[in-house]
């Protein structure tokens, strides 16, 4: 099955081509403007692996949360594709995204993404990741985010790590991972949303979850 993945909820945005559950390609772009990399991107790399769209019998769409330029750029190319040619749409959040990602580490750990206003979204992972459903979000202050962070070990990640004061930073019993794990990525989206189909675990409803 070949399928096309997108992730464009942060300013660090990505496409990436799958088949036979292996990642063949991916592309990995750095813009505050999601819109003049996405397409092109996409034309690129089917161009690279020989496949039409028409060929597509996937596509694989972040739904945040994000930013709401890129949540709604992406979803609204993913639903373009899909109406040409008949292929299935498969939504992933960005922290189950990010948590599938970092599930080999087995410790427990936090995403966290800017919710604005001196607040973040932030959702827990356990150390052994969960297929079955999304990880539950929720809003919190940066001060009351210290006094989670500072309770035992824990990994830090999401693209919320950005802007946590340096006093959370320096805490000796968090880690935070290399950049890779830090952001979402369209080839993890697309392994993440292949595992659930294997498992039998249905798609997230196609409704976008905006960071502001």
């Amino acid at each position: 099955m070949k399928v096309l993945s997108i992730e464009t909820t942060s300013d660090v945005g990505s496409v990436a081509f799958l088949e036979d559950n292996n990642v063949y390609s991916e592309y990995i772009f750095r813009t505050p403007d999601i819109a003049s990399k996405l397409i092109s991107s996409i034309d690129i790399i089917l161009e690279d692996n020989r496949c039409k769209p028409e060929d597509l019998k996937l596509i694989v769409v972040s739904y945040g949360p994000g930013l709401w330029t890129g949540i709604r750029l992406g979803m609204g190319v993913a639903k373009g594709i899909a109406a040409g040619n008949k292929a299935k749409i498969f939504c992933i959040g960005a922290m189950d995204s990010i948590f599938f990602g970092i599930k080999e580490f087995k410790i427990p750990a936090i995403c966290i993404i800017n919710a604005y206003r001196g607040q973040v979204y932030l959702a827990y992972f356990n150390g052994k990741f969960v297929y079955k459903k999304n990880y539950p979000i929720r809003i919190v202050e940066l001060g009351e985010l210290y006094s989670i962070c500072s309770k035992k070990e824990i990994i830090l990640t999401g693209t919320g790590v950005s802007i946590i004061p340096d006093k959370i930073r320096k805490l000796k019993n968090v880690i935070v991972p290399d950049r890779q794990f830090l952001y979402p990525s369209a080839g993890m989206n697309g392994l993440l949303s292949l595992e659930k189909i294997h498992r039998g675990i249905p798609s997230a409803p196609l409704k976008p979850f905006y960071g502001r």
